[in-house]
C-alpha cells in the first residue's frame, strides 16, 4: 500500500516538473529581470492595454498582463516589465521604443554611521 502511495506521489511530482518547464520561465526565475521601457508618448499614450499588446509579441509563456509590472504616465512615458534577456531584445526592435534599459536598485550603507551614532549616545 505505501509502495503505491509512493509510487502515484512520484508521478504526480514529475509531470507537475515536466508541465512547469513547458509552460516557460517563471516569475521566480532567476533569469527574470525588472527593465524599464522607455516608449513614444504619440504612438502609445501612456496606455496599459497598449503596453499588454506590446507585451504579448515578445513574451511566450505566461501572460503580458503578469509580465507587466507598473506604467508610468507621469514624467516619463512607459512601464516596468519582468522579462527574459531575450524578451528586452526583441522589445528594442519594435515600433516605438526608445529604450530598454535593466532596472538597477541603488542602496546606501548606514552602517557606520548608525555605529558612530551608538557610540556617540554611549559616551
Amino acid at each position: 500500500m505505501i509502495s503505491q502511495i509512493l509510487l502515484i506521489f512520484l508521478a504526480f511530482s514529475v509531470s507537475v516538473v515536466c508541465s512547469s518547464r513547458a509552460l516557460g520561465p517563471s516569475p521566480d526565475n532567476p533569469l527574470m529581470k525588472v527593465y524599464l521601457v522607455h516608449v513614444d508618448f504619440e504612438l502609445y499614450h501612456g496606455d496599459c492595454k497598449q503596453y499588454q499588446q506590446l507585451l504579448k509579441k515578445v513574451v511566450h509563456g505566461r501572460s503580458p498582463k503578469d509580465a507587466l509590472i507598473y506604467c508610468y504616465k507621469e514624467v516619463v512615458s512607459g512601464f516596468a516589465a519582468k522579462l527574459t534577456d531575450e524578451e528586452a531584445k526583441k522589445l528594442i526592435g519594435e515600433k516605438g521604443i526608445y529604450g530598454v534599459d535593466e532596472d538597477e536598485v541603488y542602496s546606501m550603507n548606514v552602517e557606520p554611521y548608525s555605529h558612530r551614532l551608538a557610540k556617540d549616545i554611549n559616551n
